[in-house]
């Protein structure tokens, strides 16, 4: 597994020379493949090549590409990762429904948790109201926690004027953490041998994420207590700078906790994929689901 997370703002050509990746410029700067995790590529007139592409799937190496607005918008997944990949495709469409509304449950529990330590971390009330409610999580979630705990938890975290819904600094930075997040396990799903738009409680037909919007979830915590660090109302009005969407790229180099154990981010999610597909092949019925830490860069030793 790769450790660097490799951000491209200016006009460059990447290739690959000597299992190196090579970003021109000025001065060449070369890369190990090996160490490479994922590379955000935010200008528009970066040239790569197709020996690259082909490469990085090989890899499993995360390539994302933004939009206009320099919001991540698109992820190169592999698709030759898994030796069982049909074996698995199968137990995905075959999975029972109540075995859904369990995982599903499981996922809630763990978002809603995750939010109550969010809370708790960033100095903020309602934690103990949050781990309440985790408690009321039933199977497939039918009494609706979860959109319960998310009105609480972002009134609490970022105060009573805020809204999911209104185009902000906030909301834009946490978009561009989710983003970021949901092509990792994108990413990992398919390395895992697993197809991302078949879901346990997202199904839309038009959403090709639609397992990697599941597992996010009790993810999404992290993204919102670094941003809770970072910004709060006071600052609505201001944009994304390059420099802060460099620090948001960032998050993937933060540590969480799984099965006891401070683990980088992209490994957590490597974690969590495993176990559903121990799951999908009826070797366990619970999930390595992350819990929220302080915030803390992983090192290497």
């Amino acid at each position: 597994m790769g450790f660097r997370n490799i951000k491209i703002e200016g006009s460059r050509k990447l290739h690959i020379e000597n299992q190196q990746l090579v970003i021109g410029g000025d001065r060449d700067v070369r890369i190990p493949l090996e160490d490479i995790n994922s590379i955000l590529i935010e200008n528009h007139s970066v040239m790569v090549s197709a020996y690259m592409l082909q490469k990085f799937a090989d890899m499993g190496i995360a390539l994302y590409v933004c939009d206009e607005k320099h919001l991540p918008n698109g992820v190169l997944l592999p698709l030759v990762r898994h030796s069982r990949h049909y074996k698995l495709l199968k137990c995905q469409m075959e999975i029972s429904k109540p075995l859904q509304k369990r995982l599903w449950q499981q996922i809630v529990i763990q978002k809603v948790r995750n939010q109550s330590l969010c809370l708790k971390l960033s100095g903020r009330t309602g934690d103990t109201e949050l781990q309440k409610m985790c408690k009321e999580v039933q199977s497939g979630d039918r009494t609706h926690v979860e959109a319960k705990a998310a009105a609480f938890y972002f009134r609490n975290l970022f105060g009573p004027e805020f809204s999911r819904g209104e185009e902000h600094i906030i909301n834009a930075a946490l978009n561009y953490g989710y983003a970021i997040v949901r092509g990792m396990i994108a990413r990992s799903l398919v390395c895992y041998g697993m197809e991302p738009s078949i879901g346990l409680f997202h199904r839309s037909e038009l959403n090709s994420y639609n397992l990697a919007d599941d597992f996010i979830e009790p993810f999404r915590p992290i993204v919102d207590l670094y941003v809770a660090s970072k910004f709060d109302m006071s600052e609505s009005s201001h944009a994304l700078t390059p420099e802060i969407k460099r620090e948001l790229y960032g998050i993937v180099n933060f540590e969480m906790q799984i099965k006891g154990e401070k683990r980088i981010l992209s490994n957590c999610v490597d974690g969590m994929a495993a176990s559903y597909s121990s799951v999908l092949q009826d070797k366990c019925e619970m999930l390595s689901l992350p819990e929220l830490i302080q915030l803390q860069v992983h090192s290497y030793e």
